[in-house]
């Protein structure tokens, strides 16, 4: 992440403000009036108490009824009404300040999830950098709130150094000059401070997203399990502590040097309000300054002294709670302002003439990596037939399809669907035609019928489809006899009950034809989609296959050869390029590369006396 510049953070401090407004305008509002009041109540006291001191020996002698006897009683009343403005307001702020910071949360996560969904590609998903700059978003929390509330205190410190100002001249113009001067270094070395210690959390940001993930590790079900059987608990805690440890150290160190230093210059302050206390107590011995003046002046004073004080350190408070503003303002912007991908296209993605799937010359290269992951492919797949695709670790399977889905374009070539760029084409629509089960698919801890729905979610609510999709793939059963039907949470931390590997696969796979049949996909991927079932249902499977495919163009990745002679034809990959075509029994008669893993693989079935 590039380093926020001065200007940058301001005007991420201004529309975090204005985020706050609009996620509640009525309480924003009532925060900002509370917090004015109850800033302004102790200069009220303040200037009461002088006026209450200035006249009470007048009152004295001239009784109750007099001039000074009625400006002591509206003295009076001042005081009283801003102690009492004091008390009342103050939990009022604090309720106010409490709803608004729930409203807020609620309405970032809102837009901060808005903004990250609407990325039409994975490219920033797989990029350290972002993946920094989205966890320095999360850090701000109720940042801009707390900058709303800081940033009218400042005004409000402000607007109190100048009616204690005031009245501090009352006895001499040089006593505020002497004070202000003074506390001035001790406000400005607060103010470093928060902004050096800002920014070296700002720096350390990989270190806490780490300390983060193996938090995780530690909270989750999926990874609880292996760190309990490898005796791993002890490991991740300490991991933990040490990635965190590493990210706030360094803040801890420059907070622990810089708070010696503002401490010295805060005895700076103390000296130069000991002197003008010391130069008015004198005049008031000597007779040249009344009582009630020099109480009111030196009441001021320190008044003063901590109002400069506390209008920097406000300062800094609303700073540190807005530095991390410019990641998340850049977050929320990010769709509209860099995609990474272009989403330009308007042409419907449904063309009347189906001719296939087309790979020209493409190459690709992963964001911030130099490797051709695919190297000049190109690979013809005719529309309603079936490709399967095999290779080793790393040829470029997985890849492909994450450009077939559009998540990456190309680095160099093009594919085309139907004779049609596929960056043509209208991108929500064109993803319509797609019905992907990916190999890493997701476990929703919902409902069986969220699971199989959201294949096509406006046909969600249809249970003849939802049925339908299930019975293709051998999964309707078992979906039935669930202690409360498709309404059972597949989840046991959710009060459902959980599946076995086998059974997420073909609920997944139920997902893949629900998009079939609820939104007419016409374009089948299948990655990997045998590689949790048993050989029995595997079988099944390869039963249901003719029906799964018909009418669609299918592409089928996966290592199991059992698995890819489900399809017309295979495509051998290796490099990033097509190395061999064909059906099954030409490529094991060619006797090249393709035979060779075949046989390594059918070498073992026999051994384990399980036929492919």
């Amino acid at each position: 992440m590039d380093q926020p510049t001065s200007r940058e953070e301001l005007v991420a401090t201004l529309r975090g403000v204005v985020l706050v407004a609009r996620s509640a305008p009525v309480l924003a509002a009532a925060l900002l009036t509370t917090t004015v009041v109850s800033g302004g109540a102790p200069a009220l006291a303040v200037a009461g108490t002088g006026r209450f001191l200035a006249q009470l020996p007048e009152a004295v002698r001239l009784g109750s009824g007099s001039a000074p006897g009625r400006e002591v009683r509206s003295a009076l009343l001042l005081i009283g009404a801003a102690v009492f403005v004091s008390q009342v307001v103050g939990p009022i702020q604090q309720a106010v300040l409490f709803g608004l910071q729930r409203k807020f949360e609620a309405y970032l996560s809102r837009r901060l999830m808005s903004a990250t969904v609407a990325l039409p590609g994975l490219a920033y998903f797989e990029d350290p950098e972002f993946r920094d700059e989205l966890a320095v978003a999360h850090w701000i929390g109720f940042g801009p709130v707390h900058t709303l509330q800081f940033l009218t205190q400042v005004f409000q410190q402000l607007s109190q150094l100048l009616a204690m100002a005031a009245v501090a001249a009352t006895y001499a113009g040089w006593v505020p000059v002497l004070v202000v001067l003074s506390a001035l270094p001790g406000g400005l070395a607060s103010w470093r401070l928060e902004s050096i210690t800002g920014m070296a959390r700002w720096r350390r940001s990989e270190e806490t997203r780490r300390a983060d993930y193996y938090r995780n590790l530690a909270l989750q079900l999926e990874s609880g399990k292996e760190l309990r059987i490898f005796s791993l608990r002890e490991w991740a805690r300490a991991r933990q502590a040490r990635h965190w440890l590493a990210g706030i150290t360094e803040v801890f160190t420059l907070r622990r040097k810089g708070l010696g230093a503002v401490l010295w210059l805060h005895v700076l302050a103390v000296i130069g309000l000991a002197v003008a206390y010391v130069a008015m107590l004198r005049s008031t011995i000597d007779g040249g300054t009344s009582v009630g003046r020099f109480t009111a002046a030196s009441i001021a004073a320190v008044g003063l002294s901590t109002t400069v004080v506390a209008l920097f350190r406000e300062a800094a408070r609303a700073r540190r709670s807005s530095f991390y503003l410019p990641s998340a303002i850049r977050v929320l912007g990010l769709a509209k302002a860099d995609p990474r991908l272009e989403i330009g296209g308007s042409m419907p993605a449904r063309q009347e003439a189906r001719t296939g799937i087309r790979f020209e010359g493409v190459s690709f290269v992963y964001p911030g990596t130099e490797r051709r992951v695919l190297d000049r492919l190109d690979l013809d797949i005719e529309a309603g037939t079936s490709v399967a695709l095999v290779g080793e670790n790393g040829a470029g399977k997985t890849t492909l399809i994450k450009l077939l889905c559009r998540f990456y374009d190309p680095t160099e070539g093009r594919i085309t669907v139907d004779g049609v760029d596929i960056r043509e084409l209208e991108l929500d629509d064109y993803r319509t035609r797609l019905a992907v089960i990916f190999q890493d698919f997701v476990h929703y801890h919902l409902a069986a019928r969220d699971n199989v729905g959201f294949g096509a979610l406006g046909s969600a609510g249809d249970d003849h489809m939802l049925r339908e999709a299930a019975a293709r793939v051998g999964i309707l059963e078992q979906l039935d006899e669930l202690p409360d039907g498709w309404d059972t949470p597949l989840a046991r931390e959710f009060g459902g009950v959980d599946l076995s590997g086998g059974e997420w696969q073909r609920v997944a796979l139920a997902r893949a034809m629900m998009a079939q049949i609820g939104r007419d996909a016409d374009l089948l991927v299948l990655d990997e989609p045998t590689a949790s079932l048993d050989v029995r249902v595997e079988n099944e499977l390869y039963g249901h296959f003719a029906d799964l495919s018909r009418g669609r163009t299918t592409l089928l990745v996966s290592h199991r050869f059992s698995t890819v002679r489900m399809a017309g034809r295979i495509v051998l990959l290796a490099g990033g390029r097509v190395v061999e075509d064909g059906s099954h029994a030409d490529l094991v008669a060619a006797g090249g590369r393709y035979a060779e893993l075949y046989e390594v693989q059918a070498s073992h079935y026999r051994l384990t006396g399980t036929l492919e």
